[in-house]
């Protein structure tokens, strides 16, 4: 049944509407014709769309085609969903009818799609995907997404999320003096919404653009070691022992990753051409990448203890079995012995 009244909605007039005692009032829009405000006695306010078919009711004698019977999608309550995206959406919808389409088929296909496309279930599509395929630190990611992320915006279906979620998310990381997480979070939240936007499941990434200070890199950590400095790390390396110590010895030689030499094993030295050829799957960009070994570091491979067999790790704690781990004290020991001897040079 169409709207027993016209006027021209304005904010101001939609939030001074009182409910009726009784029953329920519905108002049209004079400028979107078909746009309908219904009022109940319990004051909600909401829109809807009432709209026509051409075709629906068959074609005249003269080739005309006849509207079928009367539809209505409801849009939304007010304020929640706004006067102008109510006259934008309706306008939408209306458009779809005039070309003979009803779009009720299509509005309810998006709707499950977008119900269906949570962030939690976008996440573990993102992770399959792309991240085991490209990140050979994928396990990180995953392990971010959940602890963080899933538990405040896994339900959420991903078009809904909005930049204020992410700040809101962040906010509270930072509060709780994890701003390193926070920072991961962003980072990853990043690449799932550019992957999102590339499959079309979203229009336009919530962290785009987003401006975070507080969330800045320290303009510290990248500070580069000075040739005194680098000096002391060496010493200091070589006075931990095997395996920790040939292995930060390798990484000053090399520049490499900490997982190319800290997983190393002797089947990938090349002992005739002095190459080392790290599997792909362990390397970053998941491409192989051939390094040519100096005197210098081909001087610490060769020292290093051998054990039966050419699969063996070339840095273990237990002969070759598996590789070293406990990298955050071994850090702290060299930390350690590199300011001993730096405040022995310079007392």
């Amino acid at each position: 049944m169409a709207a027993a009244n016209k006027r021209r909605f304005t904010d101001q007039m939609l939030e001074r509407m009182r409910p009726p005692t009784s029953g329920r009032v519905e108002l049209g829009d004079e400028v979107v014709p078909g746009l309908v405000l219904r009022v109940t006695t319990s004051g909600v306010k909401s829109f809807s769309v009432i709209y026509k078919v051409p075709g629906e009711g068959g074609v005249s004698t003269t080739g005309r085609l006849l509207a079928g019977r009367q539809h209505r999608i409801t849009l939304g309550q007010y304020p929640l969903l706004g006067l102008a995206q109510a006259r934008e959406k309706a306008r939408e919808l209306l458009g779809t009818a005039s070309e003979g389409r009803d779009p009720r088929p299509e509005r309810r296909e998006a709707n499950l799609l977008r119900h269906t496309n949570t962030v939690e279930t976008v996440a573990r599509r993102f992770i399959e995907q792309d991240a085991k395929r490209t990140v050979a630190s994928w396990q990180n990611i995953k392990r971010v997404l959940d602890l963080h992320v899933v538990p405040r915006l896994g339900s959420t279906p991903i078009r809904d999320v909005r930049r204020a979620d992410v700040h809101e998310l962040l906010d509270e990381l930072v509060a709780a003096d994890k701003v390193g997480t926070a920072r991961e979070v962003r980072k990853h939240l990043s690449r799932l919404f550019n992957w999102a936007v590339d499959r079309e499941l979203l229009t336009d990434s919530p962290v785009h653009g987003l401006r975070r200070g507080d969330l800045d890199p320290n303009a510290d950590a990248g500070r580069a070691l000075t040739n005194d400095e680098l000096r002391h790390v060496w010493r200091a390396a070589g006075d931990l022992g095997y395996p920790f110590g040939p292995w930060y010895q390798l990484l000053i030689l090399t520049g490499r990753r900490r997982d190319e030499w800290a997983a190393a094993r002797r089947s990938e030295i090349d002992a005739a051409n002095r190459l080392h050829e790290p599997p792909k799957e362990r390397h970053k960009s998941r491409r192989g990448h051939v390094l040519p070994l100096s005197d210098a570091a081909w001087a610490i491979i060769d020292g290093l203890p051998v054990w039966p067999g050419n699969d063996y790790h070339l840095l273990s704690t237990d002969a070759g079995a598996g590789h070293i781990k406990g990298f955050s004290k071994a850090k702290t020991r060299l930390d350690a012995g590199a300011l001993k001897l730096m405040r022995k040079a310079d007392p």
